[in-house]
């Protein structure tokens, strides 16, 4: 700990006299942060499921517009067949259900605010193999969440809570909430998942020449009545304190400590902390090209009690990343080294965001090196194709990352999304999703693949109600003796009604 407290106060003075030494005074402001495990930038990355018109959804809406108290009440009603639900091998049997859904949406927005609320649960009749007939209310989920800007200051909140009953939970939708695919996201297992998450980030000073930023995250996962050994309870509490100093309009430096705790009731029951201090600054070096940089260092705590021991490690972590404006669009280039509990990692990309006469195309290619010594292609490219009538969404991205089995996993993403207006009542919507998920290194892969196809027809009925009907076939392979797959087909009447204004 005496060799990180002084390599801390040899970051924090070095860091000073680095902003100094560039300065020509006050530099961009820092955006408000996304609360962390919030879904984003997904783009369609996890594949989606054919979605009835009148799916419910959460309610959102940007701070600012003033547009008062909206609330709204979603219903819908959903009649199933699975040919093999639990994409079992050999299939069990065909399981069918109904299934019944309310939502409730509640929006307050005001000058400088948003409120939001949002509230769902369903029943379900189903009748399934080696059960038999059922009835049950589940899945219930409520999300609370607020933001407000002042102009010098801003908050934001979130509070989500979430029970999924796995055994009816085969789309591939719901996956990377944490930034990592390891099993818990895609194992076919029986059994309840609760899945809560908060986060609160606060920004003050934002047009002074000193500023804070704050973030808090958590995230917790907790499994009963399942069988596979890698769904284990788990917990994550994350800080975050930056400082900004604005030293010119074009430069800026920056002090960050953060501060994660991880525990899981897994087998070698894991207890990690760890504490990660960077110093940096953001240089505008053009009207047209922005540096940041940072470097700093990582300590890593970590106890198993099943064994039991206690390692304490620490390296150094560094970032560079160059971000220059085009024409029609953007260009990037970043190489950042960083470090956990399986060692050090360096990642090296170069990617363009590209405005096309029809649409969009982002990407970002390069490489990631870990301590295992395997060196993985990593990237993500995402292409939107729009026309008058029509749209077309190609995703695919590959990464690495820590599993919450604290091994090293490489997941590859793939998602093709085609939609067509037929006429203003009726659209057809096609899509198919794969997810890949092996561990890094020397070691048995343990690799896992599952795929969804959905074809579905949407129509407006009436004024107030709406129809999908849709197809799903599924494919699973989670590295046992064989494959399974599922045919299934599907109808859904949907209204939403407006209780305020």
């Amino acid at each position: 700990m005496a060799i990180f407290l002084n390599r801390l106060s040899f970051l924090l003075i070095g860091g000073t006299v680095c902003s100094v030494a560039l300065a020509p005074a006050i530099g961009q402001q820092a955006m408000l942060q996304p609360i962390a495990g919030q879904p984003s930038g997904q783009s369609g990355l996890t594949g989606r499921s054919v979605s009835p018109v009148l799916a419910p959804q959460p309610t959102t809406g940007a701070a600012g517009t003033g547009s008062g108290v909206s609330i709204t009440l979603d219903y819908l009603s959903t009649l199933r067949y699975d040919e093999n639900l639990g994409l079992d091998d050999p299939s069990l049997g065909s399981t069918s259900r109904w299934e019944n859904t309310l939502a409730l949406g509640v929006i307050n927005q005001t000058p400088i605010s948003t409120l939001t609320f949002n509230l769902s649960g369903l029943h379900r009749l189903s009748d399934q193999p080696t059960i038999g007939g059922n009835a049950e209310f589940n899945d219930p989920a409520a999300r609370l969440s607020y933001t407000r800007n002042t102009g010098n200051s801003s908050i934001a909140a979130l509070a989500e809570y979430r029970e999924t009953d796995l055994t009816f939970n085969q789309t591939l939708t719901d996956i990377n909430q944490d930034g990592i695919i390891d099993n818990a996201d895609i194992v076919i297992d029986r059994g309840t998942r609760a899945s809560s998450r908060a986060g609160l980030t606060w920004q003050t000073g934002i047009n002074d020449p000193l500023g804070f930023i704050f973030n808090y995250n958590r995230r917790e996962r907790d499994y009963q009545n399942t069988n596979d050994p890698g769904l284990f309870d788990n917990l994550i509490n994350d800080y975050t304190l930056t400082a900004l100093l604005r030293l010119s309009p074009v430069l800026q430096g920056n002090v960050r400590v953060r501060y994660t705790d991880y525990t899981a009731e897994d087998v070698p029951g894991t207890d990690r902390q760890t504490t990660t201090l960077t110093t940096g600054v953001t240089y505008d070096a053009s009207a047209v090209t922005k540096v940041d940089a940072s470097v700093g260092v990582t300590q890593v705590d970590e106890t198993l009690s099943a064994v039991p021991s206690n390692t304490t490690d620490e390296d150094f972590v560094a970032s560079f990343a160059v971000t220059r404006d085009m024409p029609n669009g953007t260009a990037t280039a970043l190489i950042d080294r960083t470090f956990g509990t399986n060692g050090d990692r360096t990642n090296a990309t170069v990617g363009r965001a590209l405005l096309l006469p029809t649409g969009t195309l982002d990407f970002n290619i390069g490489a990631s090196y870990g301590a295992s010594g395997n060196t993985t292609a990593i990237g993500d490219i995402t292409y939107v194709h729009t026309l008058p009538s029509s749209q077309v969404t190609a995703s695919l991205r590959r990464q690495v990352g820590t599993s919450t089995q604290s091994v090293e996993t490489k997941q590859t993403l793939a998602s093709l999304d085609y939609d067509y207006l037929i006429n203003p009542l009726s659209s057809v919507t096609l899509g198919v999703a794969y997810v890949d998920q092996q561990n890094e290194g020397s070691g048995s892969t343990n690799r896992r693949q599952r795929s969804n196809f959905n074809a579905a027809y949407n129509r407006v009925l009436t004024e107030n109600w709406s129809m999908t009907v849709g197809y799903q076939y599924s494919y699973n392979d989670d590295n046992g003796p064989g494959t399974a797959d599922s045919n299934a087909v599907y109808v859904t009447l949907g209204r939403q009604f407006l209780l305020k204004p």
